[in-house]
């Protein structure tokens, strides 16, 4: 990407609350979102390493699809060995976000767009498909994983929710309360058992009460179909991928990642040396630090207001120290000593916009939570994550 077509860290500042809990590396040793909790890449690398094991042609000539990119974080990892990633991805804001942070990256291997992954056209022949946090979503997995097939001349990963192997771990499953019906559906004479799965009722994204649906939930609509890891390999085998992996398991929802090659594997070599990195991981409280560095040289320079949001003693002091630092507060607002919900939180700061800094402990739920609302320009919680 041509030096001039870049942007500058700072152009994060237009693109609205993030609502990606998979963090990225920037050029200036910050992370985007700040708040994010997780940056190991891990399941980038699990892809890179697994697809590994049957490319048949240079890092460089291959091609992956990322399905349900979100906000592209996943879609930059997966393109550090120089291979092209098109990421795909059904609501616009996080499309708009990737494509940011990707003329800020100077990513010209990595190419957005949106599209809903129940529409043919969100899909392109490549050599890998990874279909993660998206198949859980789906009224229909079993028209999205042939879909998938189709689109992998040699590698599939697949991280998803799966419908629970006994009672006990129905039970035990943090979502119990969203399951409902148990049945099987015939794929082409396969008999394939699955579990129906409530998402929000409303299935309006910009909703009247002020706010919107939840960004990680499915698109248009309030039950998802969950397949059996048992069926899901079934079928994968059926539509020509006969050989699978489970590399890792979460009882607890139940999810699982798995992958699927349509020809044998080699054995894994893959050292984890990417060829065109991402800018290096700082530890934490030094890409904190940064942050906050950056986020007061920001609102002092262009004089923006900002509302202080928080509890207590943290409430007064980053205040103080906003104003101490030469930032405008215009008005503190004081939460209750409970969990504030989004409902809640929806009344407290109704008829309020702008730019929003958090001064709570809980500071990640409470990013959340701002960001299911459609009012705030930015959310800043720098400050209160540094006295974490």
């Amino acid at each position: 990407m041509d030096t001039e077509d870049m942007k500058p860290v700072e152009a994060i500042y237009s693109l609205g609350i993030s609502h990606n809990k998979f963090g990225l590396p920037l050029p200036d040793g910050t992370t985007y979102p700040e708040w994010a909790t997780n940056y190991s890449g891990e399941r980038a690398l699990e892809f890179i390493t697994h697809f590994d094991r049957v490319r048949d042609r240079d890092w460089e000539q291959c091609s992956f699809l990322d399905l349900g990119c979100s906000e592209g974080s996943t879609t930059f990892e997966l393109s550090q060995m120089g291979s092209v990633v098109f990421g795909v991805e059904g609501r616009e804001d996080g499309i708009c976000r990737a494509n940011v942070i990707r003329s800020v990256l100077g990513s010209e291997n990595t190419h957005f767009s949106v599209g809903n992954i129940d529409d043919e056209a969100s899909y392109r022949k490549v050599d890998g498909v990874f279909n993660a946090g998206v198949l859980y979503h789906l009224e229909d997995p079993l028209a999205c994983l042939k879909r998938t097939a189709e689109s992998a001349r040699l590698f599939v990963y697949l991280d998803t929710g799966h419908a629970p192997r006994s009672e006990t771990e129905q039970q035990n499953s943090k979502f119990v309360a969203n399951f409902g019906n148990r049945y099987t559906l015939d794929y082409e004479g396969l008999e394939l058992d699955v579990v129906d799965f409530a998402e929000p009722k409303n299935k309006s994204e910009v909703q009247g009460d002020g706010l919107r649906r939840g960004p990680r939930s499915g698109i248009g609509n309030d039950n998802s179909v969950w397949l059996s890891h048992d069926s899901a390999i079934a079928l994968m085998a059926k539509l020509g991928f006969p050989f699978h992996e489970t590399i890792k398991e979460y009882p607890h929802i139940p999810r699982l990642r798995t992958v699927f090659f349509r020809t044998e594997p080699r054995p894994t070599t893959f050292d984890g040396k990417y060829t065109w990195p991402l800018p290096e991981t700082l530890p934490r409280n030094e890409a904190i630090r940064r942050t906050c560095q950056r986020d007061i040289e920001f609102l002092r320079g262009t004089g923006h207001p900002v509302i202080v949001l928080g509890r207590g003693s943290l409430l007064s002091i980053i205040g103080g120290e906003l104003r101490d630092a030469g930032v405008q507060v215009s008005e503190m607002v004081v939460l209750p000593d409970m969990p504030v919900s989004k409902g809640m939180m929806n009344q407290l700061t109704k008829d309020k916009s702008g730019f929003i800094v958090l001064a709570v402990d809980d500071v990640v739920k409470m990013a959340r939570n701002v960001g299911i609302l459609n009012r705030f320009d930015y959310v800043f919680t720098s400050f209160a994550l540094a006295r974490k």
